[in-house]
């Protein structure tokens, strides 16, 4: 049986581009009872998402907190070394994605933003 389940929806309406997509009932299963939450003041330097105390890393929730218009927060993983981008959220927007096991993840910023992190197990 589902532990978590959720919706997620895009509505576009700009001049004659109209578009609408959503998603209802979706849903995962857990394998421990285990979350990481965690705000993150960002800079432009790499910060580690902790994935510790979680014995397998599940559905990440990312939202920047930020209210400033130029305020940005960029999730990555560290690849030799080096911080890769894969999702930019511009302030107040939300993230969901499930995460792959053995990726350290990070997240770079505009100074000052802030971003909160939940983590599920599985």
């Amino acid at each position: 049986m589902p532990d978590i389940s959720y919706n997620v929806a895009l509505k576009l309406d700009k001049d004659y581009l109209n578009n609408s997509v959503s998603v209802v009932n979706v849903t995962a299963t857990m394998s421990e009872v285990g979350m990481n939450s965690m705000t993150l003041a960002l800079s432009t330097n790499p910060i580690s998402i902790s994935t510790a105390n979680l014995t397998r890393v599940g559905l990440a929730f990312l939202r920047n907190l930020s209210t400033a218009t130029a305020a940005t927060a960029t999730i990555g993983i560290s690849e030799g070394g080096s911080f890769v981008g894969f999702c930019t959220l511009r302030a107040g927007e939300p993230s969901i994605f499930r995460m792959s096991g053995g990726k350290e993840y990070q997240a770079i910023g505009t100074a000052g933003t802030r971003l909160r992190v939940d983590i599920t197990e599985g």
